[in-house]
């Protein structure tokens, strides 16, 4: 079906096109026309709209959440319609002129012996719930699409379909919408619970360093007796004011008085951690009933606006476990959400931001390459820096002011993290290096990741993993 060149012709000014969507805006001589094509639950179709129609039943040119298709677009842009016929809509796409020839809106060129190239009939139908673009002729006595528009009873039924898919897709995109958020707020949730559930397991050990400590008259003094090489430690316990025998398990290779020194450290170290962990419980028991709400706000919403306005408010109360996309859901159409680890502008940012207990940034870069761009361009000469020594792992950077020394409770916290990001993470001691930034060169041609420390000082650390959880755990997103 090719008009004539004395017939008018309908030409796509711009298209809109998403996965389950497409409208094209089509000037025909005198008229302006929206032709929407879409896949909604209730079905496929293709349809007009009225001007106005998308914003006031979308509150945008596609439904809410819809990712625009930017390669179709161009590719159905100035392409001639030639008719809409049921469900489908044909056309004819734009065939771009070669090097020193004039622009054209017709679907035939010529080749270099004379011939005709064409290009042939493509359909936007709809197949498997989404709107796809096939080669196909136009069925045999199918009107022209100038002249449907110029039909009123034919222009008002097809006013009717759109108006009805586009209500359609409006609310599918409300409940695609809610499911999403749904699996959201439950993977937060899950989130939260498993980490009660470390909470609670370090609680439970905190209580067994206590009962540990109470018994050190009692193990103190047998394990000076004991000979190296044994395997238990067995002592009566008095405390109840009866005898009850105990007995503790023992390294044979190492001495039992430094085994029974090493459990009490042990026992002071988390008694130590008993306060945080107490906090971290409280804290996740606050934000597992904020999610417990929006999950609730999201099922009984009516409305996008509803929906969002629940996962912001969930979001605020446990921002490191509810994850929205551009830090807000529904961003509406035409807005993918953007990649992690980058900034609302798009530019990908090379490091991950931890909060130290003092509420001070925390920088880890995210490799080797990234380690480069967090040392060399992002820290100032007088931010403190610091590497796992002698291992593969990331450039950790504690952000100063000019002039300030590192708190102690800082430096501690940020080794931590340069010790859990590197291959020495399961360790139980590790040594970190650390120096002011202005105190590392890049060799030409090195590695990325590669410094040279002019000047530095080593901190033997020994990881307390109730700390570095409480860390992981203020990562900024």
């Amino acid at each position: 079906m090719t008009p004539s060149d004395d017939v008018p012709i309908a030409i796509v000014q711009e298209a809109d096109s998403a996965e389950r969507v497409v409208v094209l805006r089509i000037r025909v001589p005198g008229r302006t026309a929206f032709v929407v094509i879409g896949a909604a639950r209730a079905g496929g179709a293709a349809g007009l709209l009225p001007s106005g129609a998308r914003q006031e039943l979308w509150g945008g040119r596609l439904p809410p959440g819809s990712t625009r298709q930017r390669a179709r677009e161009a590719t159905l842009s100035l392409a001639r319609v030639t008719a809409i016929v049921g469900g489908e809509v044909f056309f004819e796409p734009h065939v771009k002129p070669r090097d020193g020839e004039a622009d054209t809106e017709v679907d035939a060129d010529v080749t270099d012996d004379g011939s005709a190239r064409t290009e042939r009939t493509r359909c936007l139908r709809v197949h498997s719930g989404r709107v796809v673009v096939t080669d196909a002729d136009v069925p045999r006595g199918a009107r022209a699409f100038v002249d449907v528009l110029a039909d009123a009873g034919e222009r008002a039924a097809l006013e009717e379909r759109g108006m009805a898919l586009a209500l359609s897709l409006a609310d599918d995109s409300v409940e695609i919408h809610r499911a999403d958020l749904l699996r959201m707020l439950d993977k937060a949730r899950l989130r939260i619970e498993r980490r009660r559930a470390a909470v609670r397991d370090d609680l439970s050990k905190i209580a067994q360093a206590d009962a540990i400590a109470a018994r050190a008259q009692w193990l103190v003094g047998e394990a000076a007796r004991v000979p190296r090489g044994a395997t238990k430690l067995v002592v009566t316990d008095w405390s109840s004011g009866e005898a009850v025998p105990m007995e503790v398990p023992l390294d044979p290779s190492k001495s039992a008085r430094e085994q029974v020194e090493a459990m009490f450290k042990r026992a002071k170290r988390l008694k130590v951690g008993g306060t945080i962990a107490e906090e971290r419980l409280a804290q996740a028991d606050t934000q597992g009933r904020a999610i417990e709400v929006a999950l609730d706000s999201v099922r009984g919403a009516k409305s996008l606006a509803e929906m969002d306005a629940a996962a912001r408010e969930a979001k605020k109360r446990a921002p490191r476990d509810v994850m929205l996309a551009n830090g807000a859901p529904g961003a509406g159409a035409g807005g993918a959400s953007a990649p992690k680890g980058t900034k609302a502008g798009g530019r990908r940012v090379p490091f991950r931001t931890f909060v130290a207990r003092s509420g001070r940034k925390v920088l880890v870069g995210k490799g080797a390459a990234d380690n480069d761009a967090l040392t060399l361009k992002t820290a100032k000469p007088h931010d403190l820096w610091l590497h796992a020594k002698d291992r593969t792992g990331a450039h950790v950077i504690v952000q100063l002011d000019k002039g300030q020394t590192c708190p102690a409770e800082d430096l501690v916290d940020a080794a931590h993290l340069a010790a859990h990001f590197s291959d020495a993470r399961d360790e139980k001691a590790v040594d970190v290096q650390y120096t002011p930034r202005r105190y590392l060169r890049k060799p030409k041609g090195s590695a990325p990741g590669a410094v040279v420390v002019d000047r530095e000082k080593v901190l033997p650390l020994r990881f307390d993993a109730a700390l570095l959880r409480a860390l992981l755990e203020r990562e900024e997103l």
